[in-house]
């Protein structure tokens, strides 16, 4: 059968829905809007613009967290620049300290030298006073006469050793019994000694020039100066205890700080660094009347 067999109503019923297909299918497509459409919001626009806002809070977020990271390191460096500058300047009060401690070390170390030098000098002007008095005017030495030489079996006193050294007599007290360890302090008992000696000295050479002498070990080896100086010191200590106790004449007495350049016996021992530590009284035989 052709077309005309096709019932009128139902050829306009497809043609309705082949349009309205057709229309469907235009719009789909990107039909424009009609006048009697309604007013259809575009999305793209606005998509874009999110999209936008969400970089740049996304970047703003990123500023702060490191902005954030920048204060905590500036933080960092402010405290450690507080650091270094207090111990900067304890470093600076300590360097301050020991720089004035040094200057006072070095202070007393020059006052001791001054000292030292000058009892050196003192020391130097007695033994040539004494190598003087010791040769008559001519330039001939002086020998020992027979009453030194026969006073010497007179002199007894405990403890100490008394014996005939050339023209001399040399009556040798322990250091030790006299004063304290290193010092020119003098302990009771020796007060009792010089007072013997004086006693001594007085019955039997009461006009004999005499020299005191100071010795000491090397224990100060390392500070000859120091050795030196405690045996002026401890020279002059007994020089005073027999001139003002003891009543002998101060010109009949000189004193000599030997150091530890004439030791007895070895010091090897402490029973020889013992021996060593003593004071001599070494009797000339010239008198001090001339």
């Amino acid at each position: 059968m052709g077309h005309s067999s096709v019932s009128r109503p139902m050829f306009r019923t497809l043609s309705s829905l082949t349009f309205l297909a057709g229309l469907v299918a235009f719009c789909a497509g990107g039909c424009k809007q009609g006048p009697f459409q309604p007013a259809v919001t575009q999305t793209a626009p606005s998509s874009a613009f999110q999209q936008q806002a969400q970089t740049l809070t996304s970047q703003v977020q990123d500023l702060n967290r490191r902005v954030s990271q920048l204060d905590l390191n500036n933080a960092d460096l402010h405290r450690q620049l507080a650091q270094a500058d207090q111990k900067a300047q304890q470093e600076k009060q300590t360097a301050q300290e020991q720089i004035a401690l040094l200057q006072k070390q070095l202070g007393d170390t020059a006052g001791r030298l001054k000292d030292a030098q000058l009892a050196r000098q003192e020391s130097d002007k007695q033994v040539n006073a004494l190598q003087a008095s010791t040769r008559l005017r001519g330039g001939a030495a002086i020998t020992a006469n027979n009453s030194v030489r026969q006073s010497l079996a007179t002199i007894a006193i405990p403890g100490l050793d008394i014996r005939q050294d050339g023209e001399v007599i040399r009556i040798e007290i322990p250091g030790d019994k006299l004063f304290l360890p290193g010092t020119n302090q003098l302990q009771t008992d020796g007060y009792r000694i010089l007072d013997e000696v004086a006693a001594a000295i007085t019955r039997s050479y009461g006009r004999q020039r005499i020299v005191v002498e100071a010795h000491t070990d090397d224990s100060l080896s390392a500070n000859p100066t120091g050795a030196h100086l405690l045996t002026s010191t401890q020279a002059q200590a007994v020089f005073q205890q027999l001139v003002q106790r003891g009543r002998l004449p101060a010109r009949q007495l000189s004193v000599l700080a030997m150091g530890e350049n004439h030791p007895l016996v070895s010091n090897g021992t402490p029973a020889g660094k013992a021996k060593n530590r003593r004071i001599e009284l070494v009797v000339y035989p010239d008198t001090i009347d001339g």
